[in-house]
């Protein structure tokens, strides 16, 4: 994401009153990027630790649903 598209993300949301944001990408090889803007850099551990929570229920989710795949495919977990 090039400077340009961070100005634009943060002019749309300066519209709206937000002046904080984040977006967050994965790929199937382990990486994330994390593109943000907070205009108070305290909020950085409250975010990670939004982000970490946010993960783990993710993967409890897919855990899940992937064990009830396997029971309806196969049988057992």
């Amino acid at each position: 994401m090039n400077q340009a598209d961070l100005d634009t993300i943060s002019e749309i949301v300066a519209r709206y009153g937000l002046v904080e944001w984040t977006l967050i990408g994965f790929t199937n090889e382990r990486e994330y990027n994390v593109f943000s803007y907070f205009t108070d850099p305290s909020i950085m551990p409250v975010f990670k630790s939004i982000l970490i929570s946010i993960l783990k229920t993710m993967e409890e989710y897919l855990e899940k649903d992937q064990c009830e795949m396997t029971v309806h495919n196969v049988g057992s977990c």
